[in-house]
């Protein structure tokens, strides 16, 4: 089974690797994938500056997520994306890598603003290519 699991460094997307970890490892042979991915804003003058802070925001959750499964005995593939909307690189990574689930978590670093499950995780469970797991917190 192909697991992928978007992360942003939110406590959410790290729940859901611990929960993918889990289930890699009670379905052998697994292979989780983890995925960031970097919004690129190409209509504003500083969309370079802030693509560029969003791309390190990312490569930093990769490498936590990462040690994260490394630690628990599971050596990921890491996946940066990059487009115009998170969702749409999740779902378009779950196709090319021909994920057989999703494991993402219900809210990311945008979660106060939201009330219940988070637009991304909403996007990506209407789209997707193959079944999304949503994992909750103790505070959802």
């Amino acid at each position: 089974m192909k697991i992928l699991v978007p992360v942003d460094g939110s406590a959410y997307s790290l729940k859901a690797v611990e929960s993918a970890i889990n289930l890699a490892k009670s379905n052998p042979p697994s292979t989780i994938v983890l995925v960031a991915a970097a919004m690129e804003i190409a209509d504003l003058a500083e969309g370079r500056y802030i693509y560029e802070k969003m791309k390190a925001q990312a490569e930093a959750a990769l490498a936590q997520a990462k040690e994260i499964a490394q630690g628990k005995g599971v050596t990921p593939e890491v996946i940066l994306a990059s487009g115009p909307s998170p969702a749409e690189e999740i779902v378009d990574v779950a196709k090319k890598e021909k994920a057989d689930l999703i494991v993402i978590g219900s809210r990311g670093l945008g979660a106060k603003t939201r009330s219940f499950i988070g637009s991304t995780a909403s996007k990506v469970v209407t789209y997707s290519p193959c079944s999304v797991l949503v994992v909750k917190t103790q505070e959802d």
